[in-house]
């Protein structure tokens, strides 16, 4: 096996297949990289038997082969100059040698046979979306994945495919995030629901999502789902079990709706969440009229009021929050401006942008802390 490579090409390569490494795995081939040589160049390759990654590097081949080299390849790598990197192996020995300029790298490594096969995607339904919408839609529900491990399917996210629409459905039981949106191909019949780990869902937002405006293609094999790019690709195991009906969760009528400035009422959260910061503590909603009166207090450190100019329909209310599950929800408003519709002081309420063509884009449904 013997090839060249740009530094840069490769770091960056790197960079992202690490991602899938297990560096705690009692197998010590998991712990590192499968480097394969193709006719483009390279094929790097990690995973933890959850999650795999796989990228495709352009290189220059002189011998072809195969061979497992530690992750913290990717850190020797980032600390040489920009340039050509020369790479030999000595299949006998399982070592590469990594040479440029006057030095050089050994690396002991594995043989490529003891490395676990990365699962293939088989001709399955698929759909096609647009990078910028994954990204989006990925943003707008991972933050309320659960990391209690007791509940499995709330570790997940929800993917709903209707017809041309594709929904991503998450919740930690405290709150609900519902994000929708286009689809730009399908091929055969992709109707239902998958659970997707919230890790692998974030994972590939970083590795197919980062850059450029290209496009995702992702298909359902068995007990997996692929995500799959130009020259990237990712899978990732389901979460077995049912998730809950998440529709019944989402308010269909209001008691109070307020519409405001998104950016007036999330820089009023940010600075009451300064005081109400410690576990339990709640910011207090007072809506009257066009006014929002947002308030915390604190014995050790005092209290805050904020004013936000609104518009509002229906009953007078007060209402309590965990003002972390406020300013998530609101950071995701893409909009200028947004409705929140409540139906109690004790009940769950329901923020989304304000535009009616972008109301179902994304929906955050936050459940009330109870007034002392």
């Amino acid at each position: 096996m013997k090839f060249k490579v740009a530094q840069e090409d490769l770091a960056q390569s790197l960079q992202l297949v690490q991602r899938a490494v297990s560096p705690r795995s009692p197998l010590p081939v998991l712990q590192g990289i499968l480097i394969e040589t193709t006719s483009d160049g390279l094929a790097l390759s990690a995973t933890d038997q959850e999650i795999g990654i796989r990228v495709l590097c352009p290189a220059t081949v002189a011998e072809e082969g195969a061979l497992v080299l530690p992750s913290r390849l990717g850190d020797i790598v980032r600390k040489i100059p920009f340039g050509e990197i020369s790479f030999e192996a000595d299949a006998a020995g399982n070592t590469m040698d990594i040479t440029w300029e006057r030095s050089r790298f050994t690396i002991n490594g594995f043989p490529a046979q003891e490395f676990p096969p990365l699962p293939e995607p088989a001709q399955a339904p698929a759909y096609t979306i647009a990078k910028s919408e994954l990204r989006r839609m990925v943003r707008q529900t991972a933050f309320a994945v659960s990391h209690d491990d007791s509940r499995p399917v709330f570790t997940g996210v929800l993917f709903v495919f209707e017809g041309e629409r594709v929904k991503f459905v998450a919740t930690d039981g405290f709150r609900l995030a519902v994000s929708e949106g286009d689809l730009v191909d399908r091929q055969g019949d992709i109707e239902g629901e998958v659970i997707v780990p919230g890790r692998g869902v974030s994972e590939v937002s970083r590795v197919l999502g980062e850059e450029g405006d290209g496009q995702v293609k992702v298909s359902v094999s068995g007990n997996r789902v692929f995500f799959e790019g130009a020259r990237e690709r990712v899978v990732c195991r389901l979460i077995e079990g049912q998730f809950p009906p998440f529709n019944q969760v989402i308010p269909k009528q209001f008691v109070t709706k307020l519409t405001c400035r998104t950016r007036d009422l999330l820089d009023a959260c940010e600075r009451a969440s300064l005081i109400a910061r410690d576990v339990g503590q709640a910011v207090k909603l007072e809506i009257n009229g066009s006014t929002l009166v947002l308030s915390a207090s604190a014995p050790e450190l005092g209290t805050v009021r904020e004013e936000v100019a609104i518009e509002s329909q229906g009953d007078t209310l007060e209402i309590a929050f965990n003002p972390r599950y406020l300013i998530e929800g609101l950071r995701n408003i893409d909009s200028e401006k947004m409705t929140y519709e409540f139906t109690g002081p004790l009940s769950p309420s329901c923020m989304r942008p304000a535009d009616p063509e972008e109301a179902d884009s994304f929906i955050c449904v936050v459940l009330p802390m109870r007034l002392a």
